[in-house]
């Protein structure tokens, strides 16, 4: 079992002091250090961490915003990632986000449940709210570059032997919206 810690900072031009001054008081015989933005989904460092955990490891954070800043899901993710391993993780600023306990187990596990219902919920809204707005006439997706008499125009143009190049540049779009337009093609 090896005691590993991360780090991050979101810029270059801030510092990691404090955190692996908390890293090392904590008993960390390891510490991950990443000058990136916790937005970003694939992080190097985080990475190779998370590649060189095995089963009874443990990894311990300054908090848990320093594993993401993706929301959530994406926390719930990394920290999926960890304990799939067989690892567990410890953030010193939640003490509820402590896998290294049975107690923490379970709240890790709650919620866990939690957020997966919570994003169960939210599909099933968001489908439902298309569905209405699709029944109310709302069309989706890009608005046509041409419209639905220019698309008539050029058709009957291109029906007529006329270059697409030509027909494209006319109407200042490219040759596949062009090539796209089909004789039955009358939707706005």
């Amino acid at each position: 079992m090896r005691v590993y810690g991360y780090a991050r900072v979101s810029t270059s031009s801030q510092e990691l002091d404090i955190q692996l001054a908390q890293l090392d008081t904590a008993g960390c015989e390891r510490v991950f250090c990443e000058k990136e933005s916790g937005i970003k989904d694939h992080r190097r460092v985080l990475s190779q961490l998370i590649r060189r955990l095995r089963p009874g490891d443990i990894v311990i954070v300054p908090a848990l915003d320093r594993l993401t800043r993706g929301g959530p899901f994406k926390m719930l993710s990394v920290l999926d990632e960890i304990t799939s391993r067989g690892a567990a993780y410890k953030s010193l600023a939640e003490p509820w986000a402590d896998t290294t306990h049975e107690l923490g187990e379970v709240l890790a596990a709650l919620v866990g449940y939690i957020a997966r219902k919570t994003r169960e919920d939210i599909i099933r809204r968001t489908s439902a709210g298309r569905e209405r707005a699709r029944q109310n006439g709302v069309r989706f997706g890009r608005k046509p570059k041409l419209s639905m008499a220019q698309r008539q125009a050029a058709l009957a143009r291109r029906l007529a032997g006329e270059k697409q190049e030509v027909i494209a540049k006319a109407y200042d779009v490219s040759c596949s919206t062009i090539s796209r337009l089909k004789r039955m093609d009358t939707t706005g």
